[in-house]
């Protein structure tokens, strides 16, 4: 059984994540990474993984710009160690600020990666869509008018 890991963030963008899961059903075997400080969000997954806690870049709105620096690099040290042991064929993200170190852990381990860019941006990219386009397998976006705006993004739909 094929191994996907899926980041979640909390909100909407988790929403649409769960939403593609359902798609993607119990046929595959999930691998979820959410913040360590998240407790709502592993009581909401409907189909069943393991789910590895990781640092959030920003913890607090009110972080100095050092410790989000700090705990991003920690993040991306801490998905390497997971990516490395759980070795998912596919890491998904549907554009939660949590995704960018995970992502960058999994392209240096050659793991293929798909950001599919929050439904709530119309017309512009994420900060973290920015950040991660042309550094994924596939960037995908939910709006077609934003993906004329981005030749790198392919529009594949709405997820809710």
């Amino acid at each position: 059984m094929k191994r996907i890991g899926v980041v979640l963030g909390r909100g909407g963008h988790t929403a649409q994540t769960f939403a593609l899961i359902d798609l993607l059903g119990p046929k595959y075997e999930y691998l979820y990474m959410i913040g360590i400080l998240d407790s709502l969000t592993p009581k909401k997954i409907r189909n069943a993984g393991r789910v590895l806690p990781v640092l959030t870049p920003r913890l607090l709105p009110q972080d100095s710009r050092i410790m989000s620096v700090i705990r991003t690099l920690a993040t991306l040290m801490m998905s390497f160690v997971y990516l490395v042991l759980f070795r998912p064929a596919l890491m998904v993200s549907c554009g939660t600020g949590l995704t960018v170190p995970i992502f960058y852990s999994a392209r240096l381990l050659g793991i293929k990666t798909v950001f599919i860019e929050s439904m709530s941006r119309v017309e512009t990219l994420s900060i973290t869509g920015r950040m991660l386009l042309g550094k994924t397998s596939l960037f995908m976006v939910q709006w077609p008018d934003l993906a004329k705006r981005i030749p790198a993004a392919i529009y594949g739909g709405q997820l809710l």
